[in-house]
């Protein structure tokens, strides 16, 4: 909790700069493709991981620099995870998460509009459930609390077009019980996740 009102309070004040600063802000939204790979061992023998396309929907700024801009967000997205069991396809279960993140990227204008960006992303609240559980299985995740971010964006003055992908430094780790699907364990599993997002916004 006391993430996201530091959160809040630092997007409301950099909004909040705009009227003095060559600050623009505005709305995001778009869909994302989540990559996960699962790298434990022994749950690389048991199930395996499909992805499915997400969406995303939030706040962005741009403090325009010349050539250089700093460009914050504060981004809510949701993604599922399909996990089947190495047995049989017919026996998956589909997980969801929900993540509040604070993407800071720096810009470099290069040519016209175009512009690339690089930085951190920072996520602050990260939660998950099951929709389908046909493996029987309960899971929980980790938050992961840094990750990067890589991307052009095609800034046109009002609206912008981003493609971005997002990664982790460490892998994420979430905890998984399928001991009711004839397996017995209850553990870690660690995936390394990341994710393409492609986004339309529009600046005030």
């Amino acid at each position: 909790m006391k993430k996201l009102i530091l959160a809040i309070a630092m997007t409301m004040i950099c909004f909040g700069a705009s009227a003095q600063f060559n600050l623009k802000w505005g709305i995001k939204a778009g869909l994302n493709y989540q990559s996960t790979n699962i790298t434990s061992s022994l749950w690389k023998e048991t199930i395996s991981a499909k992805d499915r396309v997400g969406w995303h929907a939030g706040l962005q700024a741009s403090w325009d620099l010349g050539l250089l801009s700093i460009d914050p967000e504060l981004v809510f997205s949701r993604n599922s995870i399909k996990f089947n069991s190495a047995a049989s396809e017919a026996n998956n279960s589909v997980v969801y998460t929900h993540t509040l993140d604070v993407p800071v990227a720096l810009g470099i204008n290069i040519l016209g509009p175009l512009k690339i960006q690089a930085g951190l992303n920072f996520n602050i609240l990260s939660d998950s459930g099951i929709k389908k559980n046909k493996l029987n299985f309960d899971f929980s995740t980790k938050n992961q609390t840094i990750g990067y971010l890589l991307g052009v964006m095609v800034d046109l003055g009002h609206i912008n077009i981003s493609a971005r992908y997002n990664g982790f430094f460490k892998n994420n780790e979430s905890h998984v019980s399928l001991a009711s699907a004839g397996i017995d364990t209850s553990d870690l599993i660690k995936m390394r996740v990341s994710s393409w997002q492609l986004s339309a916004g529009f600046y005030f």
